[in-house]
């Protein structure tokens, strides 16, 4: 019998939602939708996702659609960038 090799990488990642001056983790990113990783209620429509993957950052400017509140930490979201 021979001994399958198999080669697992784990990558760490961050992700955060930048309101103005407040960074707030994130603990879940979907298409259009992410949790926070607390609920807290955002009150600014306008900010951006950073998605950190292995030290290489990612940034993209997003629009709230439907905020998170005090008691949920869902929110949706489109993107602002230039098409």
């Amino acid at each position: 019998m021979s001994a399958l090799n198999r080669e697992f990488h784990s990558a760490t990642v961050s992700m955060y939602l930048i309101i103005g001056k407040k960074r707030v983790e994130l603990g879940q990113l979907g298409p259009g939708f992410a949790l926070l990783g607390t609920a807290e209620p955002i009150d600014q429509l306008e900010g951006e996702i950073e998605l950190t993957i292995d030290g290489r950052m990612d940034r993209w400017p997003i629009k709230i659609t439907n905020p998170p509140t005090a008691q949920n930490r869902r929110f949706d979201f489109e993107s602002a960038r230039l098409q």
